[in-house]
């Protein structure tokens, strides 16, 4: 399997090589592209498009460790003015806490919780078109990621 080496062996404790192999660059591909493409379908859905969106919020330990420009430049998340993106940080622990601190609270999350809809992504007609789309870093539709490909153009100039 062809691997890229990060760190030798050599300057490790381990002596194990740190690698990035080409079926962890296959993975980084397939869940960029699942949860654009997802979030691409649910917009829809619902009859709204990225540029309609006022803030995007991103919760989750892994959200915390985003930069909103790289995530943007491989298409991991709509191109939007970078003050509309937020994280939010762990908002299930926090939300349970809350839950379990106050009735009125978990009164709230009951009624959220049965008020939600389930959506299977597989059978919305497009969903595969999205998902082979958002493949590509950043997109294959660059008209997408607008502020992406000027930073690619100015790259290429300088």
């Amino acid at each position: 399997m062809l691997e890229f080496v990060l760190v030798p062996g050599s300057r490790l404790d381990t002596g194990q090589d740190i690698v990035v192999t080409q079926a962890d660059l296959t993975s980084l591909l397939n869940a960029k592209a699942a949860i654009y493409a997802g979030a691409e379908v649910l917009a829809r859905v619902i009859g709204l498009d990225f540029r309609d969106i006022e803030q995007l919020y991103i919760a989750g330990g892994f959200g915390n460790y985003l930069d909103r420009d790289k995530a943007i430049a491989i298409g991991l998340i709509p191109d939007l003015p970078r003050e509309k993106i937020r994280f939010v940080g762990n908002t299930s622990i926090v939300g349970a806490e809350l839950g379990l601190l106050s009735e009125s609270t978990w009164q709230e999350l009951h009624s959220t919780a049965e008020s939600v809809t389930y959506y299977d992504l597989i059978n919305y007609p497009n969903y595969y078109d999205e998902f082979l789309a958002a493949r590509f870093i950043p997109h294959t539709d660059l008209s997408r990621f607008k502020s992406v490909k000027h930073s690619q153009e100015v790259e290429a100039w300088t």
